[in-house]
């Protein structure tokens, strides 16, 4: 790609119209929903929590396809799209709008840590591929011929304080740079498969979380504000339309130029389930790492295991 993350302002013609667009959708749920086992967990980089945090999302968009009628606004953002082609490398760039994400934060006294989006190959995506092995693919390196480039793009409503987007444009040993509230129309483009992001910890001094949740829960507009329903629609906890940040992410495929795009259409060269596994054991016997091959790669979890100790990526330095 060209440019390692491009910034955007402004990014909506209309943000009240957005705002509008996210209360009118739902239900939102966990992100605790995202990853199953604690393996896949591991290989993913994180631990899975004993608790829900109060962390939700619904997919507006996905496959170029829009699920929540309005999001075409989003999925068609031009801004976006030009961003996309900076980071892509120029004019010649082909970008495809793929998915439209949104995520629902409230007061939490805790950071969003220091992560990577899951990557696309070339023949393995999640929409037939396990969140874990994807990532892991990533991590190892030995996949990034097959690799399909996306470019990210996030941006911001709340006015609240803390929630501030983190990220390492040039590697997780380079500066931080930062995105505060009050977020004024402003977005932030990158290839987030590659780049690490996260969030600061979000409320006020003294901000709690609620107890008890657990994946079945699920946020809706309400009253003035959001609810948080269990799997028997009883309330949860409530917060007011000031203590919630959303984050309204898109993403598309970039390519270099339209060879590359059609290589990719053609499905030239693509990755399937016996290559990933000869590849990954052949790096492991280079460096003296001794696992069977595996029965199932998807289910074994001593080959899970093996991999996610084995190839982990370095998390940057959070002043």
């Amino acid at each position: 790609m060209g440019a390692t993350a491009v910034r955007v302002s402004p990014v909506w013609d209309d943000p009240d119209r957005i705002v509008d667009l996210i209360r009118s959708a739902g239900p939102f749920w966990p992100l605790a929903n995202y990853a199953a086992s604690d393996a896949e967990m591991a290989a993913l980089g994180r631990e899975r929590n004993s608790f829900t945090p109060p962390w939700f999302r619904q997919d507006f968009a996905r496959e170029s396809q829009v699920l929540v009628p309005g999001a075409e606004a989003i999925l068609a953002n031009q801004r976006f799209a030009h961003g996309a082609q900076q980071l892509g490398g120029g004019s010649d760039a082909v970008v495809r709008p793929q998915a439209v994400y949104v995520n629902i934060m409230a007061p939490t006294p805790f950071e969003f840590p220091p992560h990577l989006d899951i990557p696309a190959f070339r023949g393995f995506t999640r929409a037939t591929q396990p969140v874990w092995i994807l990532k892991t693919m990533k991590t190892s390196g030995l996949f990034e011929a097959w690799r399909t480039k996306i470019a990210t793009a996030v941006s911001w409503f709340y006015t609240g304080i803390g929630g501030d987007f983190r990220y390492w444009a040039d590697g997780p040993d380079g500066p931080m740079a930062v995105e505060r509230s009050p977020y004024d129309n402003v977005g932030v483009l990158a290839d987030n498969e590659a780049t690490f992001h996260g969030v600061s910890a979000l409320g006020g001094p003294g901000a709690t979380m609620p107890e008890g949740l657990t994946s079945e829960s699920r946020l809706v507009r309400g009253e003035s504000g959001w609810d948080v329903h269990d799997a028997d629609g009883i309330t949860q906890a409530h917060f007011t339309d000031d203590e919630v940040r959303f984050t309204v992410s898109w993403k598309a495929d970039v390519f270099a130029n339209a060879e590359e795009a059609e290589v990719h259409d053609r499905g030239d060269n693509v990755l399937t389930l016996d290559t990933v596994v000869e590849l990954f054991q052949k790096d492991l016997a280079s460096r003296g790492v001794q696992v069977h091959e595996p029965s199932d790669p998807l289910t074994d979890q001593a080959w899970i295991a093996t991999l996610a100790s084995t190839y982990q990526d370095p998390a940057p330095h959070v002043p």
